[in-house]
């Protein structure tokens, strides 16, 4: 309150069911990026992730953040791509899977958004081991699993191709232009 005691009060997305007694709830709103008016919209703009126009500058703009970290490792990473009530997309941040497995929905959409897609990579090439460069058959149920709820399903490969196939497994997307080497630096 006004005198320096804890606010029961000011919470600052839902001040009838909730209380926030630090503060903290606008912060860790703008952070995830949930919010889009107000001061709260104003610190996501500066402290949330990327936004971007379409779901699949989304996916791009996440798969070129890691697919190189995914090589060095030979792990797979994953993420969800969310809409926020804006219209616009941005991606949670990557989840460190298995070699060979990875789950999108362990990196979940913030309260107040739309799961509207998901990204993965296949780590390092396995040279014949497994479906480096196409979608497993694991990716292909995760996708057009109704459970799920999700329009497409993004693809970093080895060799830097981006793939999607949506829903119905139908591909949509397969251009070069993902990191395809193991490069450490201060950005991952």
């Amino acid at each position: 309150g006004l005198k320096g005691g804890w606010n029961l009060y000011g919470y600052q997305l839902n001040p009838i069911s909730d209380i926030d007694p630090l503060g903290l709830s606008m912060w860790e709103d703008a952070k995830s990026g949930a919010c889009t008016n107000g001061l709260c919209g104003t610190l996501s703009a500066m402290i949330g992730p990327d936004k971007f126009d379409s779901i699949d500058s989304t996916a791009y703009d996440a798969l070129n953040k890691i697919n190189s970290q995914s090589i060095c490792e030979d792990k797979e990473f994953a993420g969800l791509i969310c809409k926020d009530n804006s219209g616009r997309y941005f991606s949670t941040a990557p989840n460190r899977g298995e070699r060979k497995g990875s789950y999108p929905f362990n990196s979940p959409c913030p309260n107040g958004t739309e799961k509207v897609s998901a990204y993965h990579t296949h780590g390092a090439d396995s040279h014949g081991e497994y479906w480096d460069e196409i979608f497993s058959g694991k990716d292909e149920k995760i996708v057009k699993s109704k459970d799920n709820n999700i329009k497409s399903f993004y693809l970093g490969t080895p060799s830097g191709n981006f793939k999607a196939i949506d829903n119905h497994g139908k591909e949509i997307t397969n251009r070069k232009g993902l990191p395809n080497v193991c490069r450490v630096h201060g950005n991952m």
